[in-house]
């Protein structure tokens, strides 16, 4: 046994299994056997069923943790039974894993569509199933935390409301009491201005004058005083919300970082050169949203983030992604200084991780030597003019990037529909992605 197997065994022993449920469902007895003894020696607790119509119902019943799924069995197959699981309160937040040998993207795809969250391709590998069934098992526990943690925050939002009421009530009780001895003082005053009337009416008059400048003085240093108590606690509010909006960036952007490790630590059970392509663009996906929450955490202006710093950040992470040597490959940036709302920056930034890692994996083969250059800047119409090209190999002729079945493509074009924006290439001396759209306005949140 190597030294790696040897530390994967003590992290899944670690790990506390026996806490968990889970549903196998699968007609084929031999494959049941076969991964019903490996798990069970982990201290899971299996639930076997055969059919999709029983393990729908069971699920029902039991509510396991995770469901294991066969595609092909009779009756309802599983993708059908998926959707039972998926359209039920009681199950449809259960994760499902499909077990089957069909390997097509068309059969992924629709496994996905359907609510699955991931894929073990037959014939099974039993280390390969106990470790997706421990991310995906992490992975809700991260989710349970997070709601939590979230429940947690709305109850104290609750609270600072209900005391902020009771402040307002208070002052208003204090505003009537204020009224109530303001109007008694009135009539003492009136009273004794109508003694020393009698006695001295010029002498009251005197009085009457200086007791009414003395009341407006009163009334005006009153005014000034409660105007500065109110705009102390405007101020100290505002402060606490803005801590509470670094404090989730910050922690959304950890989150993400925990993910992509996540990523990371899954492939090194991998030995597909594909699968493992597919795990490092998705690292880098997350590691694009990542960075703008970072950007949004360090900085002053919580609505918005300097694009033009974010995009030298991200482009210098790719290179670093893939191994790329300035001596192989030089990034040339032209960019303007530009602040984009959260809105504007997430699909933006994801499309230049999409545009840049293709140009990097597709545009340099054999060890090419070539450039890349990013251009950003706005126009005077205030849209926004995003250019990436390169002198690679080009993009194929006879291929169209709005109707490729590359995911990376797909994004791009579903991305420039979400910034409601123009996208077209050009294959002068390479590829060329020009991208023209507006920053994206929402109702205030707030």
């Amino acid at each position: 046994m190597s030294l790696s197997q040897i530390n994967t065994s003590q992290n899944n022993l670690d790990f506390e299994f026996d806490r968990y449920t889970i549903l196998l469902v699968d007609d084929n007895p031999n494959n049941l056997e076969l991964v019903v003894d490996y798990l069970e020696d982990y201290g899971l607790t299996i639930l076997v069923s055969q059919d999709g119509e029983s393990a729908f119902n069971r699920a029902k019943y039991a509510e396991p943790d995770l469901i294991l799924l066969d595609v092909m069995m009779p009756g309802i197959d599983g993708f059908e039974t998926c959707l039972l699981l998926k359209s039920d309160p009681k199950t449809k937040n259960i994760p499902v894993i499909f077990m089957t040998a069909l390997s097509s993207p068309e059969d992924r795809i629709k496994g996905f569509e359907v609510g699955a969250l991931d894929y073990v391709v037959k014939p099974i590998q039993q280390e390969e199933v106990l470790a997706r069934i421990k991310i995906h098992l992490q992975l809700k526990s991260l989710h349970q935390d997070l709601q939590e943690k979230n429940a947690i925050l709305i109850k104290k939002n609750l609270l600072l409301k209900h005391q902020i009421q009771k402040q307002e009530a208070t002052e208003m009780n204090l505003k009537k009491v204020k009224q109530r001895l303001q109007y008694a003082l009135k009539e003492r005053t009136d009273t004794d201005r109508a003694l020393k009337k009698l006695n001295e009416e010029l002498e009251g008059k005197i009085e009457q004058r200086t007791l009414e400048l003395i009341q407006f003085n009163t009334k005006l240093q009153q005014e000034i005083s409660q105007r500065k108590d109110a705009e102390f606690t405007i101020k100290k509010s505002l402060k606490e919300k803005e801590m509470l909006l670094k404090e989730i960036h910050h922690r959304v952007k950890n989150n993400l970082l925990v993910v992509s490790s996540l990523l990371e630590f899954q492939t090194d059970y991998i030995q597909d050169p594909d699968v493992i392509s597919m795990f490092a663009d998705s690292q880098n996906r997350i590691y694009s949203m990542a960075l703008i929450h970072e950007q949004l955490y360090q900085s002053k202006d919580l609505a918005k983030l300097d694009f033009s710093e974010y995009l030298k950040s991200l482009v210098c992470n790719l290179f670093e992604s893939y191994n790329i040597s300035q001596e192989l490959i030089r990034y040339h940036l032209q960019i303007e200084k530009i602040d984009l709302n959260i809105e504007t920056a997430h699909p933006c930034g994801l499309l230049v991780n999409e545009l840049i890692s293709n140009a990097l994996e597709h545009g340099f083969p054999g060890q090419r030597k070539g450039n890349i250059w990013i251009t950003l800047r706005q126009d005077s119409d205030r849209k926004i003019v995003l250019k990436i090209e390169d002198d690679g190999i080009g993009f194929p002729e006879d291929l169209d990037f709005r109707e490729t079945e590359s995911l990376g493509m797909q994004l791009v074009c579903t991305l420039i529909e979400q910034l409601e924006g123009e996208i077209e290439m050009k294959r002068d001396r390479g590829t060329s992605f020009e991208l023209i759209f507006s920053e994206l306005h929402y109702t205030n949140r707030f």
